[in-house]
C-alpha cells in the first residue's frame, strides 16, 4: 500500500494531465483547477487504499473524466432549467392578483416538499436538478432503480395533486 506521500507524489505528477484532461472536457481552465484541487483531498482520503502508483495514477484519471462528465450534465441540466424558466416568463405581464395566486401555489408545492420524507426529497433533486438517471442514483444511494422510481413518481404525483386544487 502507498503512504500519504507517495500518493500525493503520483498527484502531483499527474497534476498538468488531469488539468488537461478536465479542462478540455469542460471547456474551463477555472473549473478544471476547481475539480482537481477536490480531487486532491479526495485522494488523500482513500491514500492507504492504492497498492501500486499505477492504480493510484489510474484511479485519479479515472475521477477526472468522471467529474468531467457530471459536471457537464449539471450545467446541461441547469441550462436547461433556465431556457425554460425564460421560456415560461417570456412575454409574460402578471396582474397583482396572478402574482398571489403563484405565490401561493409556490407555497404549497413547498409544502408538499417539505412534507417529503428526506430521502425521497433528496432522490427528487438528484432526478429533476441535478439531471440524474434512476439507475445513477440508485447506485449512488445503494438502493434499487425501482425504489427511486417509487419515490420520484411519489413526489411528482404531490406536486401534481397540490396543483390541481384552488
Amino acid at each position: 500500500m502507498l503512504a500519504n506521500n507517495e500518493v500525493v507524489d503520483v498527484f502531483v505528477d499527474l497534476y498538468p494531465t488531469l488539468q488537461k484532461i478536465v479542462s478540455h472536457r469542460t471547456g474551463s481552465a477555472q473549473v478544471a483547477q476547481d475539480i482537481t484541487q477536490d480531487m486532491y483531498f479526495r485522494i488523500l482520503k482513500l491514500a492507504d487504499q492504492f497498492p501500486t502508483h499505477d492504480d493510484a495514477r489510474n484511479y485519479l484519471i479515472r475521477i477526472a473524466l468522471n467529474a468531467s462528465i457530471d459536471h457537464v450534465r449539471t450545467e446541461q441540466r441547469r441550462a436547461q432549467l433556465l431556457k425554460g424558466t425564460f421560456e415560461l416568463f417570456e412575454n409574460h405581464m402578471y396582474s397583482p392578483e396572478d402574482n398571489l395566486h403563484y405565490r401561493q401555489k409556490i407555497n404549497q408545492i413547498d409544502d408538499a416538499l417539505a412534507s417529503l420524507p428526506g430521502k425521497s426529497r433528496e432522490i427528487l433533486y438528484m432526478s429533476r436538478v441535478e439531471g440524474m438517471t434512476h439507475n445513477e442514483i440508485a447506485e449512488k444511494l445503494g438502493v434499487s432503480r425501482s425504489l427511486v422510481e417509487k419515490y420520484v413518481v411519489k413526489a411528482v404525483l404531490l406536486c401534481r395533486d397540490v396543483m390541481k386544487k384552488k
